[in-house]
Formats: C-alpha cells, structure tokens, sequence
C-alpha cells in the first residue's frame, strides 16, 4: 500500500502534457502592416516564416518572408495561417543558395520601421526587422511538426468480486 500512496501522485503529475503553444512575442507583421504604429520602433521581434526573396543590395541583404506563427522552439508553423510578410535587414552579405525561397527562418532584431514595396499590383507596407539574428531550419512536412516521442501513463482502478477479495489496479505506460 504504501507504494501505491507514494507512486501514484508521481505516475498522475507524469501524466499530465502540454501541448506547444506559440510563444507571446507581440503584434504580428500583418497587424503592424495595416497600423503602421510607429511607437514599436526600436523594439525587439521574433518572427518567423518562409522566404518569399532575397535582394543583396550595396551594404546589406533583404530577406522578404511570410509570416508565420512559431512553435515553442521558435519554428515557423507553415501549417497554420499566414501572418503577413516582413523585411529581415542583414547588414552584410546573405548567400542567396542558403535562403533559396520557401526556406523557413526566424529572425530576432529590432524593428527598424516601414518599407513601401507591392506585393503583385498591390500597395503593401512592410514592417522591418533588423536581423541581429537569424536562424535558418530544414523543411519538414507540416503534418509531423511535433513528431517528438511523448510518454503518457494511465492509470486504472476497478473493484472486482474474485474469491480472494482482490480489487484490480492497473498502471500502463506507452509510447
């Protein structure tokens, strides 16, 4: 019994997962896109996505990327609704082969300001970030984004009228 006082409060507590939120990391691109808030110059954004371009220009490289929302491991989720675009500002040189177009990127930097491009015909106010940093993921197929190994334990109590007065528990663990 007294195993069962000191294990079964572990096997509920190892019970118990979480699943990956996207981490608060304020106004997405879109929202800023649209307000032009000009109050978050200056402050620093993550913000991830796939690449949409890459322009090496005189003294450093624009990367234009659609947004996307991030995993807890700071990875663009491609697989759920787009965030709007943003420039990432690299001073220096990027290799265009390293950041060919639907490369996914985050990138963590101050927000510079606004940028008027078009996006097709379009009028679009880009929201720029200056890429302090940027870091650069395989693709994936979106459906196994969080394909980790989880651990789950169960755990089952029933009574029973056995000969011997016995009650069942049983404790499971899978994988």
């Amino acid at each position: 019994m007294r195993f069962l006082y000191f294990f079964l409060p572990l096997l509920f507590l190892a019970a118990c997962q979480s699943n990956p939120v996207a981490p608060t990391i304020g106004p997405v691109p879109a929202q800023l896109s649209a307000s032009a808030d000009s109050s978050v110059k200056g402050q620093t954004f993550t913000w991830g996505g796939s690449v949409i371009s890459i322009r090496n220009l005189q003294d450093h490289t624009l990367l234009e990327v659609m947004a996307y929302p991030l995993d807890t491991e700071g990875r663009p989720r491609t697989d759920l609704k787009s965030q709007g675009r943003f420039l990432a500002h690299y001073d220096g040189f990027l290799e265009p082969a390293e950041y060919p177009v639907g490369r996914l990127v985050t990138v963590t930097g101050p927000m510079l300001g606004y940028k008027d491009g078009k996006v097709g015909q379009a009028d679009y106010r880009y929201p720029v970030l200056r890429a302090d940093q940027i870091r650069s993921w395989q693709q994936r197929s979106s459906s196994s984004w969080n394909s980790r190994p989880a651990v789950s334990v169960g755990v089952g109590v029933g009574g029973g009228s056995g000969g011997g007065g016995w009650s069942n528990i049983g404790i499971g663990i899978g994988f």
